[in-house]
């Protein structure tokens, strides 16, 4: 029998199981060497994989997955959720080796507590390295199907803070070049190669709002708010809505693109409009509640819009129309924007600020602007019937809200329970898929008259 001469791959699964001895030895090196987050070896744990690669086939591929934005999580919601953000990715990465990644790519975290993840890819089996064409297809089916993934398993409101984009390059074997050298500028690449995916995406998202916005293509639905002490409709608020069935259908996308791009005035603008046009035929009696954007506050035409567009050109007097301070943005000049809302209140609108509980400066808000109406926060409605903590919060709110005039409105009711739990907490008003979804402008309101047995 011919003696077996060690091959390349003898030696490289040798060195593993020494590597891995050491590790158990001294758990140090893995502090060092694996994120302490996901559990994932780190970029310098490739190098022996990329060198047997480049030695035997004279390249390698590497995809980047960038999770950008991420910045905003740590921003709003503090570092434990980015870390679970990062948990999230890493579980997804892993659920899609074996289907759109191979068993045998192998993946890292790009650095400790970093924000990238790095696979190494199988060469293909029939040939000796992925042609241009079938890498970029690997790199769109991984994108894909991380976001699909990530948009079941993460919070809607979290996953719309971020977003997640595939880069891809070849590192080519060159003797002349230390390995460490080699795959430092070939992770520059695929890591560039992502942000240029994230640069011509944004950018297409910037064309369609501009054809959505000089399109007008946009549309107003209602949701009612009902009174909790005999399920009278109070009013409605106006909802606005992109091209049906298009990712911009809904307003959060929306206004998300017109803040990346800044073009959240004209968007604004145009919402302001539909909602003001359709609320001519506003039923007598009810109340209409009009979103505003922060920035949009101190638009020079907001004061023409509502003194023109409703007050000349409408039956609806500004005694019943409520301006809604939405918090998708944090506000920055309360000089100006409390100048603005003297002025409209002066005029006798009321004003209202929606999402309290969560966003970006609730508190400050309160102070700075005295509203009438306070909406509380879908995510401390959500389970307060079973969450004792939701439950307090919502009581210390109800207290604040009588000791300072303010009439209170629970959003999101979704459950029986959760209405019950909010009148015995002495919550006035509500809204919510309990009642009903967002309809078009106006409903025929005797469809309600069942709801007294709530």
């Amino acid at each position: 029998m011919a003696e077996h001469t060690p091959d390349i791959s003898d030696s490289l699964l040798e060195s593993w199981l020494e590597f891995a001895q050491a590790i158990d030895d001294h758990p140090e090196i893995r502090a060092l060497l694996f994120d302490p987050v996901t559990g994932l070896p780190t970029t310098p744990l490739l190098f022996p994989r990329i060198r047997m690669l480049l030695e035997e086939r004279g390249e390698v591929s590497v995809l980047a997955i960038n999770v950008v934005r991420y910045s905003k999580i740590e921003e709003i919601y503090g570092w434990k959720v980015f870390d679970e953000v990062m948990r999230e990715v890493a579980e997804t990465l892993d659920a899609i080796t074996g289907s759109v990644l191979r068993d045998s790519d192998m993946l890292a975290e790009l650095m400790i507590s970093g924000n990238s993840f790095v696979v190494v890819l199988s060469p293909p089996r029939n040939s000796i390295k992925i042609e241009s064409d079938a890498r970029q297809l690997i790199v769109k089916k991984v994108e894909r199907s991380i976001r699909q993934q990530l948009g079941e398993r993460i919070d809607p409101s979290l996953y719309k803070k971020f977003g997640c984009y595939v880069g891809a390059s070849t590192i080519t074997f060159d003797e002349n070049v230390r390995l460490e050298r080699l795959v430092h500028e070939g992770l520059e690449l695929a890591l560039a190669d992502s942000g240029q995916r994230e640069a011509t995406d944004a950018e297409e998202r910037k064309r369609r709002l501009r054809e959505i916005l000089r399109d007008e293509d946009i549309s107003t639905l209602v949701h009612p708010i009902f009174s909790l002490s005999d399920m009278s409709v109070l009013g409605y608020e106006a909802l606005s809505r992109g091209p049906e069935g298009s990712e911009f259908e809904r307003p959060d996308k929306l206004f998300r693109i017109a803040y990346d791009t800044d073009l959240v005035l004209r968007l604004e603008r145009l919402c302001r409009k539909k909602a003001l046009a359709a609320a001519d035929a506003l039923p007598d009696g009810r109340m209409l509640f009009l979103n505003i954007e922060p920035d949009a506050v101190c638009d020079p035409e907001l004061r023409e819009a509502l003194t023109t567009s409703l007050i000349a050109q409408s039956h609806i007097g500004p005694e019943r129309v409520v301006l809604e301070i939405t918090e998708r943005a944090a506000i920055t000049d309360f000089t100006a924007f409390r100048s603005t809302l003297e002025y409209v209140r002066a005029l006798g609108f009321k004003v209202a600020i929606d999402d309290a509980g969560a966003g970006y400066g609730s508190l400050q808000c309160l102070a700075e602007v005295h509203p009438e109406w306070l909406k509380i926060d879908m995510s401390l409605v959500r389970g307060c019937d079973t969450d004792e903590v939701r439950s307090q919060l919502i009581s210390s709110l109800v207290r604040f809200a009588k000791k300072v005039d303010v009439s209170l409105i629970a959003e999101g009711v979704e459950t029986r329970g959760e209405l019950a739990k909010l009148r015995e907490l002495g919550v006035e008003y509500a809204q919510g898929f309990l009642f009903t979804v967002p309809v078009k402008p106006f409903p025929d309101e005797s469809q309600y008259a069942d709801f007294k047995e709530l």
